[in-house]
């Protein structure tokens, strides 16, 4: 599966699904959810997140790239947490 692709078609279009998933994206968070727990995703994140900004094999050396991992961070958590909310609901 592609998750890198440079053309400038697929800046901002899926990779990663196939025919099913993208006529019905619930399916991915479905399946994310019964593959990781929401605390785990959390630890996840946070591992990530500490590695890039605190070790001393670092991509962030700069101030403002640390911002960025952080900010980045931030909204990814987000993002997972409203994920998780949708499909919550949608079991109800």
């Amino acid at each position: 599966m592609r998750s890198l692709n440079n053309h400038p078609e697929w800046h901002n279009q899926p990779l990663r699904l196939n025919e099913e998933e993208l006529k019905n994206p619930r399916l991915i968070i479905e399946n994310f959810f019964e593959c990781y727990h929401l605390q785990e995703v959390r630890q996840m994140l946070w591992n990530w997140m500490v590695e890039i900004v605190s070790s001393s094999r670092s991509i962030s050396q700069e101030g403002q790239q640390r911002n960025d991992h952080i900010y980045f961070y931030e909204k990814m958590e987000s993002l997972v947490e409203a994920a998780f909310l949708i499909n919550q609901r949608s079991e109800v």
